[in-house]
């Protein structure tokens, strides 16, 4: 390691526990920089002293000089950047040189003493250049005693002092700015986010200015361009079992399987590790993909699963007491354990696990199985030149048309958390909303039943008679329907309807229920009219408020989760509808926990 003498500005060479203590500076840099050569040359340096590459370096000398260190270190005149090998040495150290010094000071060329009339001193720190630098995020983090100075070297406050400034701007926790919590205990998807609004002037440095967040080394190879990020990306997945590297929005990316740049991760700093009762199982980079194994959720269509990963995003934008908790999962298109990550109709689902009323408080919220299933996320070239053709006829669903759409603001993705359990779709009424090859369920039949109260206990009789309708004023218009669901196992065969409704108008309520569907009724020679089931189901299912969540024998159905897909596509708002089969093994392991 190199240091300047501040006393006669000569460079000295240290090596191991001989290195003494030093101060260091953090700064942008500007157009002309003072370099090794020049400064290791007298004549050269003593020359340009004045010219402002020199001068800082010159006054971070005489400001450690007076605290009473005999060294500091400059990037600019501390490194030969002419020698490929100290320069890669001299980045994959650069976190832990920071860590080291005694004291870091930063100096801010852009923060004046005579700012310009009506300019506060702390808004103009706030728009400095060096919040908005890649290198200087590590330089920030690493040391615990830092300093900021305006251009003319004038005290502006301490890194602790200006904490919850410093957070405001930047975006990253105070507690870690105040290095009470280590950057290991942040998720991987937190730590890019705090680099999602910073740029570099090379494209490789903003993978290797990095390094030091995610303790990582690797080679420099300038020229690499934006592959330097991925580089950095698999390297991060040889010591890491955090799926949140996988959080990103694939619609904002140049690339699905990792991202491009970290500004895709702009809203990573809500998603937090999830600390789950078991180790993770290791995923890695093969040359078929990422191979990783995760619960995954089935939906009605063959193509698209959800994989859950061990990571959560943090709601505290509400003004509950309690954060609202949700697991990410992964839209994935593809067959046969072979899969690609999906940007229609949306990159990433966060599934609720914390109830968001006291009506949901008994509800059991993850649904989701504990069973891990092994599998491979690829990249779009490798799965669609397999199943092209298939994927193409799935995907396509997700465009119903202009003369569907304007109907079609909201509707239900049908998902099974834990698998079917045995049993199969049956029917659906109306037919015509169900949209199997994409899962999604997009009632466009409204109904206006004006029932009495005394009305709504009414069940359906083993005939499917209706016994006639009192009428009151009690309006509700609802597009809905039900999906049945048969269990060919059971003799005589179990059905089980799903009832889903969507009122009226735009944003307004929604519920999921589970019906008793007779076999008589559904086995009868004759397909049962889908007016006479509908107006049935209407009669038994309304109340007020509509649930979410609904339990009924061995059944849970829970629509607690809602998102909007990319261009509105297949509907407006998308509420997930996520089915269970296996209610009492569900609640085995609830009380288990």
């Amino acid at each position: 390691m190199r240091l300047i003498n501040v006393a006669s500005y000569e460079v000295e060479e240290f090596y191991g526990s001989a290195v003494p203590k030093y101060a260091i500076l953090s700064h942008t840099w500007g157009d002309v920089e003072a370099s090794f050569q020049e400064w290791t040359s007298r004549l050269t340096r003593l020359r340009k002293m004045k010219r402002p590459g020199f001068s800082k370096v010159v006054a971070a000398c005489r400001q450690a000089r007076a605290e009473g260190l005999r060294y500091a270190w400059v990037d600019t005149v501390c490194i030969d950047k002419s020698s490929s090998a100290e320069l890669s040495e001299a980045i994959n150290s650069m976190y832990a040189w920071y860590l080291q010094a005694k004291v870091c000071y930063v100096y801010l060329s852009d923060v004046t003493d005579h700012p310009a009339d009506n300019i506060d001193a702390l808004d103009m720190l706030r728009h400095s250049r060096w919040f908005s630098r890649g290198w200087t995020l590590q330089e920030m983090l690493a040391p615990a005693n830092l300093v900021f100075y305006s251009r003319e070297w004038t005290l502006l406050g301490t890194k602790n002092a200006l904490a919850v400034l410093i957070a405001r701007v930047t975006g990253i926790d105070e507690v870690c700015i105040h290095k009470k919590k280590r950057l290991d205990e942040y998720s991987i998807a937190q730590r890019m986010a705090w680099a999602a609004n910073r740029q570099t002037t090379r494209p490789e440095d903003m993978a290797y200015c990095l390094l030091g967040i995610f303790n990582i080394s690797m080679p420099l190879l300038y020229g690499e361009g934006s592959k330097a990020f991925r580089r950095l990306q698999e390297e991060i997945l040889k010591v890491s079992d955090d799926h949140s590297i996988l959080s990103f929005d694939t619609n904002l990316s140049d690339g699905s399987l990792f991202a491009h740049h970290p500004s895709v991760f702009r809203d990573g700093g809500r998603v937090h590790p999830n600390h789950a009762l078991k180790l993770t199982a290791p995923f890695s980079m093969t040359n078929a993909g990422l191979s990783i194994a995760t619960p995954l959720i089935q939906t009605l269509s063959p193509y698209w699963v959800l994989a859950v990963l061990n990571c959560v995003e943090v709601d505290d934008d509400n003004n509950n007491d309690k954060m609202q908790r949700s697991v990410l999962c992964l839209p994935l298109f593809g067959k046969d354990k072979r899969f690609m990550r999906a940007r229609t109709p949306v990159s990433l689902i966060s599934k609720r696990l914390d109830a968001p009323s006291l009506e949901a408080r008994d509800s059991i919220l993850d649904l989701t199985t504990r069973t891990e299933t092994n599998y491979f996320i690829s990249y779009f070239s490798r799965v669609y030149s397999v199943y092209g053709t298939e994927m193409d006829v799935a995907m396509k669903g997700f465009d119903l048309g202009a003369s569907k759409r304007s109907h079609s603001h909201r509707g239900f993705m049908i998902a099974f958390p834990r698998g079917m359990a045995g049993y199969h779709l049956h029917a659906a009424f109306p037919a015509r909303d169900l949209h199997r090859d994409i899962s999604f369920f997009i009632p466009t039949t409204y109904s206006v039943p004006n029932l009495d109260r005394s009305y709504i206990s009414l069940a359906l009789d083993d005939d499917g008679e209706t016994p006639p309708s009192p009428r009151s004023e009690f309006p509700l218009v609802a597009d809905r329907g039900i999906l049945v669901f048969q269990n060919p196992t059971t003799n005589p065969p179990t059905f089980v309807g799903i009832y889903l409704a969507l009122e009226r108008p735009l944003l307004a309520r929604w519920t999921a229920k589970v019906i008793p569907i007779p076999a008589s009724l559904m086995m009868l020679p004759d397909p049962p009219d889908e007016d006479h089931i509908l107006n049935t189901i209407d009669a038994q299912t309304y109340d007020h408020p509509w649930p979410h969540y609904d339990l009924l024998g061995d059944v849970i159905v829970s629509a607690g989760t809602r998102f909007d897909p990319i261009g509105g596509e297949p509907c407006k708002e998308t509420i997930m509808a996520e089915i269970v089969f296996d209610a009492d093994a569900v609640l085995r392991e609830r009380d288990q926990l």
